[in-house]
């Protein structure tokens, strides 16, 4: 899409803002109200015309957000799908609609910490012309909004694209959505979300604009992260992710950035990272059968080629001897 007709419906006297909020909602009004409310409530007027905020809502009704944004005199868009679009097309419709600089896509079951909106902001004003990507840190928050753990980058760096796909590709969670923040012209160098990745999508995303301009690492938290029973990460740990994600290693391999053995070596630990933390997610909501058919992912053709992670074997040790001690109990 053409930045300049996509731009067109501003109104005369607004500027282009520094960052477009896209929120993306589906039938969670008031987590739709929770993210809307933590920019708006943030961030002080004077700070308005740099910030828009576009909401494409999929959900079955229309929500309420005119009161909501009211104090609000920047730029701002809200959409209800007369028809649903699906999660992936409902996050680009949304990105379609961004006239920022820079776009942060929040989900509607997160939210920014207080001065979250106010640390992007300064971050992308004094390095937004060096840098095309940026990575912060975020809280990973309960239904409760209790904090659960910190994922906080470990140092304010570039790294370049090969380091930065080499991180990417040995962490399964390293970027977490509310974390990333990208210049709005990438979407137009390597394409909007790919719906033929499923739940991965986000991963191939980030490969692509990693492998483009690498990313800036930002040692703040701006986010919650919110994890709970309802997210659909916690149906992808199947032999069909698994596959999908062979995919986008495959395209990882095409870009030749990393060495074949390296590739392999993230892949290796990727896999093991990845089942391991399904399985634990099943293990502590006391869903025995369900994690123990997460853990047999190990037992796939594609996963045993792969070897063993040196770095997870410990815990794959760990966990696998609780599911067997609790197979035997209940025999």
């Amino acid at each position: 899409m053409d930045y300049a007709t996509n731009c067109a419906s501003l109104p005369k006297w607004h500027k282009v803002p520094l960052l477009s909020v896209c929120i993306p909602a589906y039938n969670r009004p008031q987590g739709l109200v929770a993210a809307v409310r933590s920019v708006v409530a943030a961030l002080p007027r004077e700070y308005h015309d740099q910030v828009e905020i576009v909401i494409t809502d999929d959900s079955a009704t229309r929500t309420a957000v005119d009161d909501l944004l009211a104090p609000w005199s920047g730029h701002w868009h809200y959409q209800h799908n007369a028809q649903r679009l699906g999660m992936v097309a409902n996050w680009n419709t949304s990105l379609a609609k961004a006239c920022g600089e820079f776009i942060l896509l929040l989900h509607d079951d997160d939210y920014l910490l207080p001065q979250g909106i106010t640390t992007i902001l300064a971050t992308l004003s004094q390095y937004g012309s060096q840098f095309d990507v940026f990575l912060f840190g975020v809280h990973l928050v309960d239904s409760h909004q209790r904090c659960l753990r910190r994922q906080i980058p470990r140092r304010q760096e570039w790294l370049s694209p090969a380091q930065a796909l080499r991180q990417l590709l040995r962490h399964s969670s390293l970027v977490r959505f509310p974390a990333l923040i990208w210049r709005r012209s990438l979407l137009d160098a390597v394409g909007y979300f790919d719906p033929t990745y499923g739940e991965a999508t986000d991963l191939y995303q980030w490969l692509r604009f990693f492998a483009q301009k690498g990313v800036y690492t930002v040692p703040c938290a701006t986010a919650a992260y919110r994890i709970h029973d309802q997210a659909l990460t916690m149906g992808m740990f199947q032999a069909q992710t698994l596959a999908t994600l062979g995919r986008i290693f495959a395209a990882a391999a095409d870009l030749s950035l990393l060495s074949p053995a390296e590739l392999r070596h993230c892949q290796c630990d990727f896999f093991h990272q990845f089942i391991l933390a399904g399985t634990w997610r099943f293990l502590r909501r006391r869903q025995w059968q369900r994690a123990q058919a997460v853990y047999q992912l190990f037992d796939l053709p594609e996963v045993i080629a792969l070897g063993r992670s040196r770095r997870w074997q410990g815990l794959r040790w760990l966990l696998g001897s609780w599911l067997w001690l609790l197979q035997q109990l209940s025999s």
